[in-house]
């Protein structure tokens, strides 16, 4: 190499960023490290199948938050109604995890903890009213009869597990019956 090729090389470089090594992202930590799969499945999805999976919203393949759910929209074909209605596999629970992972993945640790705005699963679904930025004029988030988020269990399972924090499961979840019944194993 000529002089002249690494004097315009080593000039060209000089201007370069350093590549940044997270990506962007705040975390280097794996999803599965990030946020728990056992809560996931015992209190988070069962409140996104219940509040957002409809075909016209996140039960859509081609929304960033998709969520599948029985008799709504399947991973695979569902060419009978027993297969539509059937419970949902475990690659479509690890799908609707890693989906809802991504909503809070680039957020900052101080940003998850706090619940703010900044984490669009908490944030998009919340009424005006309260702070939040009910997406396409529908604010799902307190659920009446709440009238604030500290009211919502809810709002408040999908805010706990972003935090990293395990709620109490209400009497009326039995975790470990959950997963014989989806044929899952905790992880």
């Amino acid at each position: 190499m000529t002089r002249f090729a690494l004097a315009v090389t080593a000039l060209a470089l000089t201007g370069c960023p350093a590549l940044d090594p997270n990506r962007g992202l705040s975390s280097t930590q794996p999803p599965a490290q990030l946020l728990d799969y056992d809560e996931f499945v015992c209190a988070v999805e069962p409140v996104l199948i219940r509040r957002c999976s409809y075909l016209a919203c996140h039960g859509n393949v081609d929304h960033a938050l998709r969520v599948y759910s029985p008799g709504k929209l399947r991973a695979g074909v569902a060419e009978t109604r027993n297969q539509r209605d059937g419970r949902l596999t475990a690659a479509e629970v690890e799908a609707n995890f890693e989906s809802a992972v991504g909503t809070v993945y680039a957020a900052s640790a101080d940003d998850r903890a706090a619940g703010n705005d900044r984490v669009p699963l908490l944030a998009k679904p919340t009424a005006a009213r309260v702070g939040g930025a009910e997406h396409h004029g529908v604010g799902i988030f307190p659920v009446p009869p709440a009238q604030s988020l500290d009211h919502d269990p809810e709002w408040q399972a999908l805010a706990s597990w972003v935090a990293g924090k395990k709620q109490p499961s209400p009497p009326t979840v039995d975790c470990a019956a959950l997963f014989t019944t989806m044929g899952l194993s905790p992880r």
